[in-house]
This record gives structure tokens, sequence and C-alpha cells, in this order.
């Protein structure tokens, strides 16, 4: 399926019973100060075969299921709530942000936005999983002007309470239908694709 950009995407933390946190969903969608996408790779849709072999020849296949499922997301100036919600960071009373022994990230379901070559929307979802953080850089500054990086974010995916890991689907009318799925319990209203 040939998909034409990166619109958006959008994250919710999922609570012990799969249904979205209220007020811990996070739309990505290039606004000022709000960050912007800039690339994700899902990997590991696919398992990885296994021959069984019989009267000296392969005479099964076994490939059901997924493999190891994972999204790596690069996103250019991840809001900083959004970084401590899905990453399990705590705010101290003073104001600044611990990472410790006590970090667990929540499980979070995340929809990444295209559009096919006919302008139709193209949805992905990673329908529960946990995020990890890239490393952290410091970079001098070189005799040209900077200009800034995009950070990793990686979702180790596992499946929903369906058996499902992934949900995607093309077009307006299956947009809502697909939001509903991924996102249990949340009423608001996501952008149009």
């Amino acid at each position: 399926m040939i998909k034409v950009g990166f619109k958006r995407a959008t994250f919710a933390v999922l609570d012990a019973a799969g249904q979205v946190v209220p007020g811990k969903v996070f739309i990505i969608e290039g606004k000022p100060g709000k960050g912007g996408m800039v690339e994700a790779t899902i990997s590991g849709i696919s398992p990885d075969s296994i021959k069984v072999y019989a009267s000296n020849t392969a005479y099964f296949v076994s490939a059901k299921g997924t493999g190891d499922v994972k999204a790596d997301i690069d996103i250019l100036d991840i809001p900083q709530e959004m970084q401590e919600a899905v990453l399990g960071r705590k705010k101290h009373t003073d104001g600044f942000t611990l990472i410790g022994e006590d970090t667990d990230p929540p499980y979070v379901a995340g929809i990444l936005e295209s559009e096919d070559a006919n302008g139709q929307p193209v949805l992905y979802s990673l329908l529960r999983g946990k995020f990890s953080a890239g490393d952290e850089r410091f970079k001098t500054n070189e005799d040209k002007p900077g200009e800034p990086e995009s950070e990793k974010l990686t979702m180790d995916c596992t499946a929903n309470d369906d058996g499902q890991t992934i949900a995607y689907g093309i077009g307006s009318e299956l947009a809502s239908k697909l939001r509903a799925y991924a996102f249990p319990g949340y009423t608001s209203e996501v952008p149009a694709p």
C-alpha cells in the first residue's frame, strides 16, 4: 500500500483495564511547540517461518501470528508532558523530572496517519505496547546554524485483550471505527484525517 507523507500520530496511555486514561492522549501533528512526526518504522509484523521436514523434504511451514513487533518512531520536539507520560517518568515536587528505579512505562496505544496516492487516509494502529527512549545526545554547535534533530522512541508491542497487535485501514469511513477500537473508552474527538 502506498503511503504519502506522515500527517500525524496520536498516542493514548492505557489503564490496567485497557481503557484510555483521561487527559493522557497526545496528538503530534506539527503544531508549534507540540512536536511533529518525522518517521516511523514498524518491524516484526510477520513471524519467523519454521519449516518442518518429513520424508526428506519441507513438509509444513508454521508462520502463524506476528513476530516481535516493534515501532521505531522519530518525533521532532517531543512534548515533555508526553515523554513523561509514555515513558513512566515522575515529576519531582520541585518540578524537575526523575528517571530511576521506580520508572515504569505504562501500556500505550498509538495511531499513525498518512494518505494513499488518492488522498484517502491510511491509519496504522499499534494496539498496545510500552515505550522506551533512545540515547540523550549533547553536541557542540559548529560553524553553521544549528538544526534540531528528531528524538527516537521505540514501542515494544504486545497484543490487546482480543489477541491483536496491529490494526490498519484505508478511508475516512474506517478511520472513526479504527480509532474507537484502538482507543477503548476515549470519547473526545481525534482530528479527522
